[in-house]
């Protein structure tokens, strides 16, 4: 059933609004500082749109695992430098609320908001009680606001977040309205039309590490598909399981065992690479292509030339592209090719290009093609649940549509 969304909230007027948004963004290590505002900037609408609708907003969300930093890394991960940012990309002053996530400092600073104001709680996970759903904590946290939204795709799949859960629900409890943002809308919407309706012929490519990881969603996958090409690290899992030698590349069993079931597929509608580059152990700048087995003390980084020309022209073709994971070590310019190939390639497509976040993401939005995508999803873990068919407690905790 179709969720309320935010017209779905009345007159806003004089009202306080908790909005849970995903700024769990990438730091500098060192000066704490944000790298990517991706995440910032995609729930700027949703924000804008209530602040215009004369309401105030108080934003909340986790940044980073505090609970296994290091005081020094904790100290860089509280909410100060992104609320910063958060007001830069706004356009309006934006106040972190208090040092702690919930008490009188921020009660305080809620209770003096006028509409149009913004007010940024402290890093959820600095309290404990946020990741055990903890039914006090929310209630705290739900007495500040008239009104929830949930546009935070990236961690609907976190059933125990006291933030996701059991916050909506005590705002049902108190007769509150719930419903998702802008954002979290056209996730479900561009996800389930994927699964529903894609327009033929449809295309995925799968890269990254882990067949394992990746097992239900790949077998979705197969079922709305008309070709899966495999890139990334897995194709030495496949490569493996196949009985080819993969060299240096380090391949787990359990990879390979998660790959086995999946073989009867290749050659059909799972296509393999037919060349990789492959580059020294030892020293990365000795690289080769290979065709076949990889030479001892070599691994492979990236898909090769004749590789890279078919998977475009295999974009060119599709109506539908659904893209996840990254086809080779990005992060370094020289085994880039094939990733930012396939995104160049998928940018120029007149079909519907959907990227399914993470790190496919961070790659086209690097490569500068992220703009020119159909959708790019804003939660990696959240976007392969949703497809695999999860329920997630989060949104069940929206109210529906008459």
């Amino acid at each position: 059933m179709a969720k309320k969304t935010l017209d779905d909230l009345g007159d806003l007027k004089g009202k306080k609004v908790l909005v849970r948004v995903d700024f769990n963004v990438p730091l500098d290590k060192k000066t704490g500082a944000v790298k990517n505002d991706r995440r910032i900037r995609a729930a700027l609408p949703t924000i804008k749109h209530l602040l215009d609708a004369g309401a105030s907003v108080i934003a909340m969300s986790h940044l980073g695992r505090p609970e296994k930093a290091t005081p020094e890394e904790r100290a860089n991960l509280t909410m100060d430098k992104v609320a910063a940012k958060f007001s830069e990309l706004l356009g309006t002053p934006v106040k972190k609320a208090a040092s702690e996530v919930v008490g009188a400092g921020v009660t305080a600073a809620v209770a003096a908001m006028k509409p149009g104001d913004v007010v940024l709680l402290e890093n959820l996970r600095f309290d404990p009680r946020e990741q055990k759903n903890d039914a006090e904590f929310a209630a705290a946290i739900a007495s500040l606001a008239d009104a929830y939204v949930n546009d935070a795709f990236g961690t609907c799949h976190n059933d125990k977040d006291a933030s996701m859960v059991a916050v909506p629900a005590a705002l049902k409890a108190a007769g509150k309205p719930r419903a998702v943002g802008l954002l979290v809308a056209k996730e479900l919407e561009i996800i389930e039309g994927l699964m529903s309706a894609p327009k033929a012929p449809v295309l995925g490519i799968m890269g990254g590490a882990k067949v394992s990881d990746k097992i239900a969603f790949i077998n979705v996958l197969l079922t709305k598909v008309d070709q899966l090409l495999i890139g990334g690290k897995m194709t030495y899992t496949f490569l493996k399981a196949r009985g080819v030698d993969v060299g240096a590349t380090r391949v787990g069993d359990e990879e390979v065992a998660a790959a086995g079931p999946l073989l009867k597929h290749v050659g059909t509608k799972i296509v393999l690479p037919v060349d990789y580059v492959v580059a020294k152990s030892d020293d990365l700048l000795q690289t080769q292509v290979c065709e076949g087995p990889i030479p001892a003390g070599f691994e492979g980084v990236d898909i090769g030339p004749k590789t890279i020309e078919a998977y475009k022209a295999a974009v060119k073709d599709a109506a539908t592209v659904i893209w996840n994971g990254p086809l080779g070590w990005f992060e370094q310019a020289a085994f880039a090719r094939g990733t930012q190939y396939i995104a160049e390639a998928m940018s120029a497509s007149s079909g519907v290009t959907v990227v399914g976040g993470g790190e496919t993401a961070e790659a086209a939005e690097q490569f500068g093609y992220a703009d020119k995508m159909t959708h790019v999803s804003t939660g990696g873990g959240a976007f392969l649940a949703y497809v695999e068919g999860k329920k997630f407690q989060s949104l069940a905790q929206i109210d529906d549509r008459a």
